[in-house]
């Protein structure tokens, strides 16, 4: 699985990114940090339609997408994320 947490620098939702992002690398979950800005985290946010920050994408190694939340209301659990992950 990969996992892609866009975030917006310099806002609130920078915060509640990395803070996620810990979270899951103490449960030994990989996540990748993209700026919604740089051009990785565009291609990203135009190829799966998200429009929220933060947002957190769970995707099969195949690039198909297994999950998407967005904007800071809608953050998952990130015990629902790492139960997905090792699914």
């Amino acid at each position: 699985m990969i996992i892609y947490v866009l975030y917006n620098r310099a806002t609130p939702g920078e915060r509640i990114a990395e803070r996620f992002e810990e979270s899951l690398k103490r449960d030994q979950i990989e996540v990748e940090l993209l700026d919604a800005d740089s051009p990785h985290g565009i291609q990203v946010a135009e190829t799966y339609a998200i429009m929220g920050r933060p947002a957190v994408l769970l995707l099969k190694s195949d690039g198909a997408p297994v999950k998407v939340w967005e904007g800071e209301d809608g953050m998952p659990a990130t015990s629902e994320v790492a139960y997905l992950a090792r699914q």
